[in-house]
């Protein structure tokens, strides 16, 4: 038997959740840096006399779930946002930098927009690299200040003279691609899910056991931070352990440990 008192966590795993309602698979945390379980209970006093403490009266037990994935999972953020990823046609703003030869320059991808106004903006860039002066696009580059531009051919075009060969012009449009989207709706909000924790652990004898904890019912809080810059940008997350999960189970949670090699056994 494994003696709990000495069994030491020694990595943990993964977090899986799967549909509360179905059992189908939603996700899995597998580069998790840290998670914690932490229990609470409201606990109220029975005095008596002299306000002397007589007993406690204790309700809610609660259960959090917390921690951090070191990479930003899609599936805990559709759990998060009550929203989903969905793939097909979308537009996305497109910006970069080109460069100028004989009054005419080609951008990479196609603009979309209003016909004559496809291009959202452009700048001549000084020579030290910041932004210089905002052209306009027309129909034709017939004036200074003007420059015209062809979707068909990605092709832009200036006023002669107005741009000098070799330099840089900074281009601002849209442009249609196919991709992952999820709509974070003002109406949608965070999900519900069953938690699936396997850790692995060791006894004093360096004997190796795995870890199960299972959540029946989480309640996944839409809290949530992304630290974005210099840092790791890592994907925190919170849940709270509901009780009356539809299994009609009313644990909070369950935790079965098991050696690493046991064999299946036969249903009675």
């Amino acid at each position: 038997m494994v003696n709990i008192a000495d069994l030491a966590i020694t990595s943990l795993e993964t977090i899986s959740a799967f549909n509360v309602t179905t059992g189908a698979y939603k996700w899995t945390l597998d580069e998790l840096q840290s998670a914690s379980i932490a229990q609470s209970q409201d606990v109220t006093e029975i005095t008596g006399k002299q306000g002397r403490r007589i007993t406690t009266l204790k309700r809610n037990k609660m259960i959090t779930i917390s921690g951090t994935n070191g990479l930003l999972s899609a599936g805990l953020l559709e759990t998060q946002t009550g929203s989903s990823f969905t793939n097909g046609a979308t537009k996305i703003l497109w910006k970069e930098t080109l460069t100028v030869t004989s009054n005419a320059a080609t951008t990479t991808y196609k603009a979309i927009g209003t016909a004559g106004a496809e291009i959202v903006e452009l700048y001549k860039k000084s020579s030290d690299g910041t932004l210089g002066t905002e052209l306009t696009q027309a129909s034709t580059a017939s004036a200074a200040g003007k420059f015209a531009y062809a979707p068909g051919t990605k092709a832009l075009t200036f006023y002669s003279g107005d741009i000098a060969d070799g330099s840089e012009i900074f281009v601002v449009y849209w442009r249609n691609i196919t991709a992952d989207k999820l709509v974070n709706k003002s109406d949608k909000f965070s999900d519900k899910c069953e938690l699936i924790i396997d850790c692995l652990a060791e006894d004093k004898c360096a004997n190796v056991f795995r870890v199960q904890i299972r959540v029946p019912k989480a309640d996944f809080s839409g809290e949530f931070s992304w630290d974005l810059g210099d840092n790791q940008a890592v994907h925190s997350f919170e849940a709270t352990s509901l009780a009356g999960a539809c299994t009609g189970s009313d644990a909070l949670f369950e935790i079965t440990i098991f050696g690493a090699n046991t064999a299946d056994t036969a249903v009675a």
